[in-house]
């Protein structure tokens, strides 16, 4: 087995670019009809996109050259001209074009407040879908200005940014002739900015297309999830093409995610498959057939290819192994390399349990062989979800699982204090914790049975301080055990009086006995008045052999091995 750390290689540029969001293999480029030339096959395709419309008296036009030349385009229009011309927006949809966003009136966005610029974004989003009924998933700043700012107001809408690979100046009154010129720039993948208005562009755009097709390039859509060019026709959403328990919001026909162990588990046939990733921020690991993990490290945005395998049907499974609250990842899914398909995902589990924590859930430094990960990246390198507690407890039972866990947060203090205001509970809701308040994922499907909590190292293992909202630890476990019998309660009302509750609690006895008083007297309470599916796990490090030899002293490979024995005896001795 060998994987490819290349972008799409040309070799597969059109089968893979037809298959970054798809499940089934087709040819690009059909037979020649018998009358004419042979029509140049894609090896590729680019996007064309068009800024500013709809406008009247050129749209049209504009959607007559684009027809005659075979090409389909992408459309970035204001919401003001689409609420102005709304029957022109839906005919650039009905001839096959894809529309995204453009702000509402163009204004230079970087100069706007987050809020201003959220007006700009949400109110094109729905004028859209208003006319339309389809929601942009794509978003082009005006003047391409934009900042790290603006990027985090379009994510909280579910956009992809697109810039341009290459620009046309076609604004700035260019020739016909130089507007072909500069789309000579144009590689497989890239796309070109022009606009709805320039009369040049009308002229320039059969050429282009022309010379693109000589080129073996053809025009194409961009993709949702890498921002890339690639071939239109059957697109399979990801939530199709994969099986995952992961909490994931479906952006395009891709998924973003951020809590950590998100997987996602496919199947396909033939000897190699691509994983499209977006994502220049975390870890992840592949399994081909249950084998040896390969890592793949800060991918960023790629068709990441897996070849030398024996010809046949395969697994593979993608987890993401690091944590990032405030970093969207995106995936875009599998491809199928040549001869081969995306076969049908594998079913769901009977089995579901949640996890929900902090760092010791997340598997923070659990692959380290140090406490000292204080090098640059050194943290990250050995911290993998996968190789922790509840991760390994899942698959030990079998189950689909859900990794809800962040480092450094509790239930109603983080660790020594730090963000005041927020707690793990400001969180849990959230499907793209600290990128998106929004709760867009509830689907009914998910209702574990199990529901295992490990929150309160974090409220208790530093003391309280000089201007925290507590005057002492009397007042602390008083707040934290009135905010955990409401996390209770809200958990009750979502999974329902039949979900196994588990509060687990190492030992903290070093500094304090706070904790597992607290978890105890939660316990006690909840079963004297009747709810007898709240239990206590208490890890006992001392008595289990616990080294925390991972980073900061946090448990090591050996005692999440450990831990998840523990914990998966614990379980199986539950109710059926």
């Amino acid at each position: 087995m060998r994987i490819s750390s290349r972008t799409v290689p040309r070799r597969f540029a059109g089968l893979a670019a037809a298959l970054v969001l798809g499940g089934t293999s087709f040819t690009v480029g059909g037979p020649a009809a018998a009358a004419g030339p042979a029509t140049p096959r894609c090896t590729g395709h680019v996007a064309l996109t068009f800024d500013d419309g709809p406008t009247p008296g050129n749209t049209a036009a504009l959607l007559t050259v684009l027809r005659d030349a075979g090409a389909r385009a992408t459309m970035f229009n204001t919401g003001a001209n689409v609420t102005a011309n709304p029957g022109l927006t839906r005919a650039q949809l009905a001839a096959g074009m894809w529309i995204g966003n453009h702000s509402w009136d163009h204004p230079h966005l970087t100069t706007l407040t987050a809020d201003e610029q959220a007006a700009q974004i949400s109110r094109t989003q729905d004028a859209v879908k208003q006319v339309t009924g389809v929601t942009p998933a794509l978003f082009r700043p005006p003047y391409l200005e934009t900042d790290d700012a603006l990027r985090a107001v379009e994510r909280r809408y579910g956009l992809r940014e697109i810039n341009a690979d290459v620009d046309s100046r076609d604004w700035d009154g260019t020739t016909v002739d130089q507007i072909v010129t500069n789309a000579r720039a144009l590689q497989s993948g890239g796309v070109i900015l022009m606009h709805d208005w320039p009369p040049n562009t009308l002229e320039a755009v059969p050429r282009i297309v022309a010379e693109l097709r000589a080129r073996g390039l053809c025009p194409g859509q961009i993709s949702p999830s890498t921002g890339r060019a690639v071939a239109p026709g059957p697109v399979t959403p990801v939530l199709r093409q994969v099986h995952t328990a992961g909490r994931v919001a479906e952006i395009g026909t891709g998924v973003g995610y951020t809590w950590p162990g998100v997987y996602f588990e496919g199947r396909f046939r033939g000897d190699s498959v691509g994983l499209a990733l977006d994502d220049a921020v975390n870890d992840y690991d592949v399994q081909i057939d249950g084998g040896a993990p390969i890592t793949l490290v800060t991918p960023g945005t790629t068709v990441r290819w897996i070849g030398g395998l024996g010809r046949g049907d395969h697994t593979v499974r993608l987890v993401k192994r690091t944590e990032s609250p405030a970093n969207l990842a995106g995936f875009g899914g599998l491809v199928a390399g040549p001869g081969g398909r995306i076969l049908t995902a594998p079913a769901a589990r009977d089995r579901q349990i949640e996890f929900i924590g902090d760092s010791w859930t997340a598997g923070y430094g659990d692959m380290s062989g140090s406490r000292d990960c204080s090098a640059p990246g050194a943290l990250t390198r050995a911290s993998n979800a996968d190789q922790g507690f509840a991760a390994r407890t899942g698959r030990a039972l079998n189950a689909d699982y859900r990794i809800n866990a962040w480092s450094g947060i509790g239930m109603v203090r983080n660790y020594a204090g730090s963000s005041p205001g927020t707690d793990y509970r400001t969180y849990y809701d959230r499907t793209l914790q600290a990128v998106d308040t929004s709760t867009r994922d509830r689907p009914a499907s998910w209702h574990p049975r199990t529901v295992v909590i490990g929150l309160g190292i974090n409220d208790f293992s530093t003391p309280v301080g000089p201007g925290e909202k507590w005057a002492g630890e009397a007042a602390l476990v008083a707040d934290f055990q009135a905010g955990y019998q409401g996390f209770i309660d809200k958990l009750r009302q979502r999974y329902g009086p039949g979900a196994e509750l588990v509060l687990t609690y190492p030992d903290l006895s070093y500094t304090t006995t706070a904790l597992a008083e607290s978890i105890q007297q939660i316990v006690h309470d909840r079963q004297a008045r009747g709810d007898r599916r709240v239990r206590a796990l208490y890890y006992d490090n001392g008595a289990l052999g616990l080294d925390l030899l991972g980073c900061d002293w946090h448990p090591s490979l050996h005692d999440h091995e450990i831990l998840a024995g523990v914990l998966t005896a614990f379980v199986r001795g539950l109710r059926p």
